[in-house]
C-alpha cells in the first residue's frame, strides 16, 4: 500500500510539471511592439533625426535613443529595450504629409506648421508636439539680379509687363503662406491662373523642393521662396541670388526668427502610444540640442544625406529650438491669421480663432517633460 501511494504521488507530480505547467503563461515571451511611420524631409527645417541615425555614439548615454535598423527603419530604445519600430518616409512635402496623415498612412511628421493647421482644418485630428526651428526662409531670383530688399522687388513687379511668376515648393507650406501674405498686404493682385494677365503676380506650385533650383533657369518662374538649404545652394551653384531674407520681409523685423516647422502626430497615435510619443519627442529634443552644439558635425552629416556642400549648410541662419515660447506662439498666431485672411481655411478653422488652435492642436506636455530633464 505504501508503494502504491508513492507511485501515485510521483505520477501526480510529473503530470503537474508537464500538463499543469503548460497552462502557465510564458513570462519571458516578447511583447509585440508597435510599428509606426515617421516622415521628414531633405531640408534643414526637418532633417533633425538624421543626426540620431548617423551619429549613434553621440546619443549612447541617453535613456531614450534611436537604434538604426536600416536606412529606412529604426527602433526606439528606452533603457536599451525596444519600445517601437519606425518606418522612415523621406522627402515628402508638408502637403503630402498632411494628406497621408488624413488617409491614416502616416503617424508622425516633421513638417510645416501651416500644413498641420490645414490638415486639422479639413478634418484630420492631429497634435503639434514640439517646435523645431525658426528662420531659414529666403526669396531667390536669377543669378544676374543685383538688387536686394522689398522695395526693389516691388519696383520689379511694377515694371514687369506680365505677371511676375513666383514659385513655392508645397501648396500649404510656410514659405508660400508667407510670400502670399506680404504681397497681398502690399496691395498686389495674385492669381494661380496663367491666363490671368490682369494680375500682378502668378503663384506657381513647383511641386517639391527638388524643383526650386532649376525653375528660374527653365523659365518656370521669375523667383521662388523656399527653406534652407535651397536658397544658399542656389547661390553656391550659380543658379540664383537671394533677394530677401526673413529679417527683411515686411514689416521689417516681424519675421526675423519666425517659426516654421513642427513635430506633429495623429491624435489617435498620441492617445494609443503615449510612451512611444514621449520617447520620440525626447529624441527630437536631443537632436535639436545636438544641432545647436555641433554645427560642424550637423552640417557634415546632413551634407551627405541632403546632397549639398557642407559650407552651404553652414551658411544658414536657422535657430533650432524645442521651446514653445511666447514668441513662438505669437509667430504661429501670425501664420494662423494670415491663412485665415487669405481664405485658405475651408472647414473647422474657417470661423475659428487662435484659441481653437492652442486648445485643439497644441500638446506640449511631452516636450515640456523632455526640456525639464
Amino acid at each position: 500500500m505504501r508503494k502504491f501511494f508513492v507511485v501515485v504521488l510521483m505520477l501526480t507530480t510529473l503530470f503537474c510539471l508537464g500538463g499543469c505547467g503548460s497552462k502557465t503563461p510564458d513570462k519571458t515571451a516578447t511583447t509585440e511592439i508597435p510599428t509606426l511611420s515617421v516622415a521628414y524631409g531633405h531640408d534643414l527645417h526637418t532633417c533633425l533625426l538624421n543626426v540620431a541615425m548617423k551619429d549613434v555614439e553621440a546619443f549612447a548615454n541617453k535613456a531614450v535613443r534611436i537604434n538604426p535598423v536600416s536606412e529606412t527603419q529604426f527602433e526606439l530604445l528606452k533603457n536599451d529595450k525596444a519600445i517601437a519600430k519606425f518606418n522612415i518616409i523621406t522627402g515628402k512635402s508638408g502637403a503630402e504629409c498632411a494628406t497621408m496623415m488624413g488617409q491614416g498612412h502616416l503617424d508622425i511628421t516633421l513638417s510645416s506648421n501651416t500644413a498641420m493647421q490645414s490638415a486639422y482644418d479639413v478634418g484630420t485630428d492631429i497634435k503639434i508636439l514640439s517646435p523645431l526651428q525658426s528662420g531659414g526662409i529666403s526669396m531667390v531670383m536669377g543669378p544676374d539680379v543685383g538688387f536686394y530688399g522689398f522695395d526693389a522687388i516691388k519696383k520689379y513687379i511694377a515694371d514687369s509687363p506680365t505677371p511676375v511668376k513666383i514659385g513655392y515648393h508645397s501648396a500649404i507650406s510656410g514659405p508660400r503662406i508667407l510670400i502670399e501674405s506680404i504681397l497681398k498686404d502690399a496691395g498686389y493682385k495674385l492669381t494661380e491662373d496663367p491666363g490671368d494677365m490682369s494680375a500682378d503676380v502668378l503663384m506657381v506650385d513647383l511641386k517639391g523642393s527638388q524643383n526650386l533650383l532649376p525653375s528660374i533657369r527653365s523659365g518656370a518662374v521669375d523667383a521662388w521662396v523656399g527653406p534652407s538649404p535651397n536658397p544658399e545652394n542656389a547661390v553656391a551653384q550659380g543658379m540664383g541670388n537671394i533677394v530677401m531674407k526673413l529679417e527683411d520681409f515686411p514689416p521689417q523685423g516681424q519675421w526675423t526668427n519666425f517659426p516654421c516647422c513642427v513635430l506633429a502626430a495623429r491624435t489617435d497615435v498620441v492617445n494609443t502610444h503615449p510612451e512611444v510619443i514621449e520617447g520620440l519627442v525626447s529624441v527630437v529634443a536631443d537632436c535639436i540640442e545636438y544641432a545647436n552644439a555641433n554645427r560642424e558635425k550637423f552640417a557634415e552629416i546632413n551634407s551627405a544625406i541632403i546632397g549639398v556642400e557642407k559650407d552651404v549648410i553652414l551658411a544658414n541662419n536657422i535657430i533650432y529650438t524645442s521651446e514653445p515660447s511666447q514668441e513662438w506662439l505669437d509667430g504661429i498666431e501670425i501664420y494662423f491669421n494670415a491663412i485665415k485672411s487669405m481664405g485658405k481655411f475651408t472647414d473647422r478653422l474657417k470661423n475659428a480663432d487662435y484659441e481653437t488652435v492652442k486648445n485643439e492642436l497644441f500638446e506640449f506636455s511631452f516636450v515640456e517633460k523632455a526640456n525639464a530633464r
